[in-house]
């Protein structure tokens, strides 16, 4: 064989064989790079309490996902253990992968993957020589390969063809388990197992195919079709190739085909009724970002509505703002349907948290709203146009609404919004003038807002508020009208 020919099969062959040990490589570098932004992060999402800094449950998950190290060894103790002996703690790190559970779950799969990426290549190099050239140069001396006109190079091509698309499959498995951070000696395992796996189902598809097809084409054609006729072999090695990238579903095809008895099968109108419903319908979240988000297993808005914003703030290269508004979307369109969605847009609700903003206000100026909101949701059968009793129509909208804001998901979204707003400050929450106030609603301190129309103070009040301010140990420089932090909560507990 000649020479650059030779090296681009082993410079293959080699990438095959240390592709376990490059993903390991990028999963240390990913996981040391994440533990800078997560430690970034901490700073927004710590709780102040009064044994210490405290951080929101959500951050907790993300924060012990790649908080790992080395194995941990026991310490010995110098002297007995006391009421008052400080023990090391251990509870912070969490074990990762031992060195040898790494090596033996690599060798199988880089040995596998070589060997086949070697052969593949050299068979189909040895294929593409010409016929009425010398084919030395085109094979690597010492290897045997088939003609076209031998019969088992149907079989072999199917062969080749199914390991090939598992084996593409499983480097964009370590792809998303990388992204994901879930890489693993058992995802390598797995990854040979399926190898294997459409291996075996290659040559079932390959006799079918002989069998069936090409007694179909007898029949019809009243000739005889010889094995190795191109359109066999084409349609084994793309149905091979089929079965490398989904063993699974081919298996499952196989066994849900045969009429075994007392076999548990899966109900098809099952499927038909229900439908998942693309990320796309989100606003703001087109192909391009529903393609990374299937990295993270996020193929419907269920699974999104449901995410952890900072596990994907971490994991993505989008904005928490962003994430925390796709989120909400996505549990809005859970909860009431996607076909309601873009009734509820021009309504001014987008998110779960404005039907719970909406909820909250029990005042008049909100009721006709509440309404329009309950007639989208409800239909007009339960929220007529024209309504006898008002105020009943009205609970019953509040009580589907609330219905929908206690799941845990709901909970951690609402969670992170507070910790994001006791940040930003309460300034920032709504534009304030001359003639707004905040008013904190009961059970929603932050939600609702009434207008009212302030008065002007007088000298003799305006004193006494400075007096009373400076006694209380308010800022002197207060602009007028400024509550200080914690005041408006001191008015909700009122």
């Amino acid at each position: 064989m000649e020479t650059p020919f030779r090296i681009v099969i082993l410079v293959a062959t080699s990438f095959a064989a240390l592709s376990p040990f490059i993903f390991i490589a990028i999963r240390e570098a990913i996981k040391r790079q994440r533990q800078e932004t997560i430690k970034d992060l901490a700073l927004v999402f710590e709780i102040a309490d009064a044994s210490g800094p405290l951080l929101i449950p959500s951050f907790e998950f993300v924060k012990y996902k790649y908080f790992i190290g080395p194995k941990r060894r026991s310490v010995a103790l110098a002297s007995p253990v006391t009421a008052n002996t400080k023990l090391p703690d251990n509870s912070r790190w969490k074990e990762d992968y031992a060195t040898l559970s790494w090596i033996l779950g690599s060798i199988p799969f880089s040995v596998l993957s070589g060997f086949a990426v070697f052969y593949i290549l050299s068979l189909l190099l040895s294929l593409l020589a010409p016929a009425a050239v010398d084919p030395a140069p085109f094979r690597w001396p010492g290897v045997s390969y088939p003609t076209l006109e031998h019969p088992g190079i149907v079989w072999l091509l199917g062969l080749c063809a199914a390991i090939a698309g598992s084996y593409l499959m499983a480097l964009r498995s370590f792809y998303r388990a990388v992204k994901n951070f879930d890489f693993s000696p058992s995802t390598l395992v797995g990854e040979t197992i399926r190898m294997l796996l459409s291996a075996v189902l290659a040559p079932i598809l390959a006799v079918g195919l002989l069998w069936i097809g090409t007694g179909a084409a007898n029949a019809l054609l009243s000739t005889d079709v010889p094995i190795t006729a191109p359109l066999v072999i084409a349609a084994v090695v793309a149905a091979s190739f089929f079965a490398g990238v989904m063993p699974e579903v081919v298996l499952r095809g196989i066994v849900q085909g045969d009429k075994l008895r007392k076999f548990k099968r899966e109900e098809g109108d099952v499927f038909n009724a229900f439908k998942i419903t693309p990320v796309e319908i989100i606003d703001g979240i087109d192909s391009d970002i529903r393609v990374r988000l299937e990295d993270h297993h996020i193929h419907s808005t269920q699974n999104l509505a449901a995410a952890n914003p900072l596990m994907l703030f971490v994991e993505t290269p989008y904005g928490v703002y962003q994430i925390m508004d796709w989120v909400a979307q996505a549990q809005l369109c859970s909860s009431v349907g996607r076909d309601k969605i873009i009734n509820l847009w021009p309504l001014g609700i987008r998110t779960l948290f404005d039907l719970e903003r909406l909820a909250a206000c029990h005042d008049s100026a909100h009721e006709a709203l509440l309404l329009e909101v309950g007639r989208v949701i409800l239909g007009e059968s339960l929220v007529p146009k024209i309504l006898p009793d008002p105020t009943a129509t009205a609970a019953l909208v509040r009580a589907s609404i609330e219905l929908r804001l206690d799941d845990p998901h709901v909970q951690r979204l609402r969670q992170i919004y507070m910790a994001v707003g006791e940040r930003l400050g309460q300034n920032s929450r709504r534009f304030r003038s001359n003639r707004a106030h905040l008013h904190a609603c009961p059970g929603r301190r932050w939600f609702c807002r009434t207008w009212t129309k302030k008065r002007r103070p007088t000298p003799n009040a305006a004193a006494s508020n400075t007096h009373q301010g400076s006694s209380t140990g308010t800022m002197s420089g207060a602009a007028p009208g400024h509550q200080p932090p914690g005041a408006d909560r001191a008015e909700a507990a009122k």
